[in-house]
């Protein structure tokens, strides 16, 4: 599988893998002694106390002034719904950003105790609330996600994802879960339906394939599509579309293919970076070239010489291996990765 496709396919299952490890970290562990001096203990936690957890003891109000800090300000409450919706701000992110920021020997439970304060401090009644709710309900869902069976084999990556989807549900309403989801959930269904694409589009013109695709990335991701477009790294952009066009270039004679990726490469990088490039794919073709002269010379002396004690063998292997390559280096390196090769072989069988 194109190695683009597995990483597209990996996002959501990486994103319930991580949950869960990072809450297993953050758990408390109920054996644990703490530190008499710890401040934390000096405030009651009531976030299993009362029934709206948005209750937070005085002690954490006032700590909280000093916790937490952010080059420019805070956002807005009004920036903070409307950044979620196109994309352009993960919730998630963010909550761990201010997790980072909690005291040290703050147990899971008193951190969000801080983090609570802190959104009270910082805005109004009503948006705190709406943002503690929030809060609450993912704590909530974390807590559920432990219970999930990541490596079950009877499901596919997708049912799986399905099921985190379902779970999700649960615990939030409709608008919060886009709020906090969205954009994991496009790029999951945009991963999932990818290939999908591929293989309806292959025999298309590479232009009018190209232009599909953006479409189909439009479709796909909605409100999310601008500020997607815009992370998206220049290198990232200009390999998805040399693999769109791959079919048609291949039927290309070698000048006529080269002279294409060149038009394209410099309509990303430029002059300069085409030129740094095909600098880089030259020195690849150059050492690919090494490489079979080498593997050619290496095949014809152990037929020619197969009589050599293993010390000889590997001496005048390793003579050729520097004499073609150029280096004891790059010959050591051309060597480890033989090693390495032949592991994964015998891995395999």
């Amino acid at each position: 599988m194109n190695i683009k496709n597995i990483r597209f396919l990996s996002y959501g299952l990486i994103a319930f893998v991580f949950l869960v490890a990072l809450y297993i970290i953050l758990k408390p562990n109920g054996s644990q002694t703490t530190m008499e001096d710890n401040p934390n203990d000096k405030a009651e936690s009531f976030f299993r106390t009362q029934d709206d957890g948005f209750s937070v003891d005085p002690f954490y109000l006032e700590s909280a002034k000093t916790i937490f800090s952010a080059d420019g300000g805070f956002l807005r409450f009004e920036d903070i719904l409307a950044r979620a919706k196109t994309g352009e701000l993960n919730l998630i992110s963010e909550l761990w950003n201010l997790r980072r920021q909690c005291p040290e020997g703050s147990t899971r439970e008193q951190c969000h105790e801080y983090i609570k304060a802190f959104l009270q401090n910082e805005y109004s009644a009503e948006e705190a609330k709406r943002l503690v709710s929030m809060l609450s309900n993912y704590l909530k869902y974390e807590e559920a996600m432990v219970q999930l069976d990541p490596s079950s084999k009877s499901y596919t990556n997708q049912e799986r994802y399905e099921q985190i989807k379902l779970l999700r549900r649960k615990f939030f309403a409709k608008e919060d879960a886009e709020l906090i989801f969205g954009l994991e959930e496009a790029t999951a269904e945009f991963s999932f339906n990818r290939k999908n694409f591929l293989d309806e589009t292959k025999n298309l013109k590479a232009e009018e394939r190209i232009r599909q695709y953006e479409d189909y990335r439009k479709k796909s991701f909605g409100p999310y599509y601008e500020a997607v477009s815009a992370r998206e790294p220049k290198y990232d952009k200009f390999e998805t579309e040399m693999d769109l066009r791959q079919a048609e270039l291949s039927k290309l004679s070698i000048p006529d293919r080269d002279s294409k990726a060149r038009e394209v490469r410099i309509r990303y990088f430029g002059k300069d970076g085409n030129d740094r490039m095909e600098k880089v794919i030259l020195e690849m073709k150059e050492e690919e070239e090494r490489i079979s002269k080498l593997e050619a010379q290496e095949k014809n002396f152990l037929k020619n010489n197969p009589n050599l004690s293993e010390s000889e063998r590997e001496k005048k292997l390793m003579q050729m291996r520097i004499q073609t390559l150029g280096s004891k280096e790059l010959a050591d390196e051309y060597a480890r990765r033989l090693e390495y090769e032949r592991s994964l072989k015998n891995s395999e069988n």
